[in-house]
């Protein structure tokens, strides 16, 4: 009679933290920079001067990071200017000897569609306005918009569930 041995050993489990990052890269390019990106696109779809974004990300032991921004340009300033805000300042005409031509109705005659609540329905308006020409003016500033700090809000819970999901996906595909 013969006897036969036969070793059964588990197969070997991947490394699960390898597995994580690698799926958590991916579905950051793949699925969370396009979604934030489109939330940036969407706030200036009606500018006249629309800025184009750019997305990095950076992963660290502690922490998950897609920073956001836009391009350099005429455009960028003024979405610096939007939505950071500005303080009270002096507007000149770039040329010499010019003079700022625009509609105006008075103190507190524009009334902006954008609001400090994340909100964006377009340009504002001027109240019974008329045009009028001016050799330099007194900018009130305006409020900062806070974009970035609304879309961090609106797209945090997505963006949990995203990486919730890629966590349960790497770990399935290392068979831990």
């Amino acid at each position: 009679m013969r006897l036969l041995y036969r070793a059964f050993r588990k197969k070997r489990a991947k490394n699960v933290y390898f597995e994580i990052a690698r799926e958590v890269e991916r579905t950051i390019d793949k699925i969370v920079k396009p979604e934030l990106l489109s939330y940036f696109v969407k706030i200036t779809k009606s500018w006249k001067n629309k800025p184009t974004w750019k997305a990095k990300k950076k992963i660290t032991g502690k922490d998950i990071i897609v920073y956001v921004w836009p391009e350099k340009g005429k455009e960028a300033d003024i979405w610096r200017f939007v939505s950071g805000g500005t303080k009270p300042h002096k507007i000149r005409p770039k040329k010499k000897g010019g003079v700022l031509a625009f509609m105006w109705g008075g103190k507190g005659s524009y009334k902006p569609k954008t609001t400090t609540s994340g909100g964006y329905k377009g340009p504002g308006t001027v109240m019974g306005g008329e045009s009028v020409k001016f050799a330099e003016v007194n900018h009130p500033g305006n409020k900062p918009r806070n974009f970035e700090k609304h879309i961090s809000r609106w797209y945090t819970p997505k963006f949990k569930r995203h990486m919730k999901n890629a966590i349960r996906r790497a770990i399935r595909r290392a068979g831990a």
